[in-house]
């Protein structure tokens, strides 16, 4: 028995040389932890694992840096699956990616209004392309012979896989991630060139891929011929791309239909003069967000909501402008409108794209606008992102 009390109180102290050789430690981490040996000394161990499942996901990363014993623990097939069995919280959270080798993740987490670093470390270097959906993380390697792979990750429980090589060479622009949670499965969407055997390595052809985890294979269908993405939301079985077309010069909507594989153009006329458009997804709605003007001064003025309610619909919706104020300290001095959007459960969460300072926050259900203010106080890469995430334990790679 005293045995066995011994090892749970070590298994709780704290391993100053573990701590030592983490890479990223979360920033809520860096407050003294003390448990008082005399007391959980008396502790049966698998009540110990029953506790620690009940916490919230965002404390896994506390956890582990506790001790070498509770890091192990979480990392454990059965203690994902006590965690499937407790009522834990299912909140989202918003994941900034700020470090441009994505070796730390900053996650927002709303109901909290707090915010926690998830260490990347156990990713490979050099990524790209990252994007998120569901409680998956999906990211381009470029790899040493030249060939770049697609990878898939579970930030939580600190695993990765890269999937099979593509049928085509990747080629940038086009990323998407589509999560079901009642099949567990997923699918990745990535645009490639394929090079057909008869024109003997010329003319290569444009090409969709996608990946089902359910297959474990890749499938080729018809190419997006023309644009550059800038986004993507999805809204009731279809990947929907803000495009920049090279051809007219101006901003489209193209679909992609998942379960068909098929490209469309959204017939809809986009509003005039918009400048850094996005389109987002709040609980089954479609909506657009872009800054607005006038010509021919070609001056954005300010930020707009849109809808498209019904396919069939002509035009866009206006649903709100946002308030001047808040548009004005959201351009930040700035003479260039640039910024970050994510639909979010039923919010549309912005940001200047040069650095997130201040969150600013749509409430589609009860047409209302906040100000959030971030942690993040330095100045970040060009292209830093932004995703909607549902952090869990048992997501399958």
């Amino acid at each position: 028995m005293e045995a066995k009390q011994g090892k749970a109180m070590r298994n709780m102290q704290l391993d100053p040389d573990f701590l030592k050789d983490q890479d990223s430690v979360p920033s809520t981490c860096s407050g003294e932890i003390y448990m008082d040996p005399e007391l959980w000394s008396f502790f049966p161990e698998d009540l110990v694992d029953r506790v620690l499942a009940w916490l919230p996901l965002s404390s896994i990363f506390r956890v582990r840096a506790v001790c070498r014993a509770w890091n192990s623990i979480t990392h454990s097939k059965e203690f994902v699956d006590l965690c499937a069995q407790t009522p834990s919280s299912k909140d989202a959270w918003i994941l900034i990616f700020a470090d441009r080798g994505y070796r730390v993740v900053s996650a927002y987490i709303p109901t909290e209004n707090k915010w926690h670093n998830i260490p990347l470390s156990f990713l490979p270097f050099d990524i790209s392309d990252v994007t998120v959906a569901g409680g998956l993380l999906v990211f381009r390697l470029h790899e040493a012979n030249g060939v770049s792979s697609v990878c898939v990750c579970n930030p939580v429980t600190s695993s990765w896989r890269k999937l099979p090589p593509m049928l085509g060479v990747w080629r940038d622009g086009l990323l998407g991630l589509v999560v079901d949670k009642q099949r567990c499965s997923y699918k990745v969407v990535v645009r490639s060139n394929l090079t057909p055997v008869y024109t003997h390595g010329h003319g290569a052809v444009l090409r969709t891929e996608v990946y089902d985890s359910i297959t474990n294979l890749w499938i080729c269908t018809d190419g997006l011929e023309d644009g550059i993405t800038t986004g993507y939301a999805y809204c009731n079985g279809v990947l929907y791309f803000m495009t920049w077309e090279t051809r007219s010069g101006v901003y489209g909507v193209y679909a992609y239909n998942i379960e068909h594989g098929s490209w469309s153009k959204v017939h809809i006329p986009i509003p005039d003069f918009m400048t850094c458009p996005h389109v987002v997804e709040c609980q089954g709605r479609l909506l657009m967000v872009g800054g607005f003007g006038r010509r021919p001064h070609f001056v954005t003025e300010g930020i707009c909501v849109w809808e498209l309610r019904h396919p069939t619909l002509r035009d866009w919706v206006v649903v709100q402008n946002m308030p001047e104020g808040l548009f004005r300290d959201l351009l930040n001095n700035s003479s260039l409108l640039s910024f970050n959007c994510i639909g979010h459960s039923n919010r549309i969460f912005l940001s200047n794209r040069k650095s997130p300072r201040l969150i600013v926050i749509f409430d589609c259900a009860q047409n209302s606008w906040q100000r959030v203010d971030s942690c993040i106080s330095h100045n970040l890469h060009p292209m830093y992102s932004w995703f909607s995430y549902y952090p869990t334990l048992d997501t399958t790679l």
